[in-house]
């Protein structure tokens, strides 16, 4: 995951910086002028981050205006000194995605970072249902049939970038930097490969040979459950027939001829 940080204060930065490192979040320093810099030469598909960290900045309900403006499709997390409901509500109505109070905590910065994009991706959920196959974006191993399937740390991470873009194709590229980030690893450019092999033999050993992932060649990977494990839309149920009464004359009712009596 790779964030910027926007933090003027060089002092509060560097401690930013390093609950971000903690949540294993790459991250470059700018200053507001340099981010909008950027954002004018390179547009807001060029900046390559996942999150925009907005610390103490002058008018921040109109920096993430702006951003949303230029169609940055990151999360926006916006850190305020202290607790003021107003600006809160200024800067959500703005387009930020969370607010939070200095000083924050690694987990929880990544946790909500997280939350953001899976709603940004039409995710509602930590799980993700493919096929037979139920894959948690939360750490926990996926399951098949509600049975567990026990993976690796790697191959769950990247299971997990699979699933959270489900039915698109992922570049290594994005993989490497969503699995790898600051584990100080420099993967060889097959060790995806072979991480994508262990997966499609645990999967298939698990769901009695399925194959579901795809390597759409010179692009990346692709996860999507097979023909045979797609779940089949269930049939329009047919439409109940009114409930029919039978008629009752009005003298033996005890009603008046001129009511009218709705019944539900």
């Amino acid at each position: 995951m790779r964030a910027v940080l926007v933090e003027p204060n060089p002092l509060i930065a560097d401690a930013l910086g390093r609950q971000l490192g903690m949540g294993k979040i790459r991250y470059d320093r700018q200053d507001w002028a340099g981010l909008e810099e950027l954002l004018q030469e390179q547009g807001a598909d060029g900046l390559g981050y996942d999150a925009i960290v907005l610390g103490s900045v002058d008018d921040p309900a109109r920096c993430v205006a702006a951003l949303r403006a230029h169609q940055v499709g990151a999360a926006i997390l916006c850190l305020l000194d202290r607790r003021c409901v107003t600006t809160t509500v200024e800067l959500l109505h703005a387009g930020a995605d969370d607010v939070l109070v200095k000083p924050v905590v690694s987990a929880e910065v990544r946790a909500r970072i997280e939350v953001a994009r899976r709603r940004s991706r039409g995710l509602l959920s930590n799980a993700v249902r493919v096929g037979r196959l139920t894959v948690f974006l939360d750490g926990r191993d996926p399951e098949v049939g509600g049975e567990r399937l026990r993976l690796s740390q790697r191959e769950h991470a990247i299971l997990g970038v699979l699933a959270a873009h489900h039915r698109r194709v992922v570049s290594k590229e994005h993989i490497y930097d969503e699995v790898y980030g600051l584990s100080g690893a420099d993967p060889l450019d097959k060790v995806i490969d072979v991480y994508i092999c262990k997966l499609r033999k645990k999967i298939a050993e698990a769901t009695g040979g399925s194959r579901y992932i795809e390597t759409v060649y010179g692009r990346g990977y692709k996860f999507e459950a097979p023909p045979e494990h797609e779940e089949a839309v269930p049939a329009a149920a047919p439409a109940t027939a009114a409930r029919r009464f039978p008629a009752i004359p009005f003298a033996a009712s005890g009603l008046h001829p001129g009511c009218l009596v709705a019944a539900e």
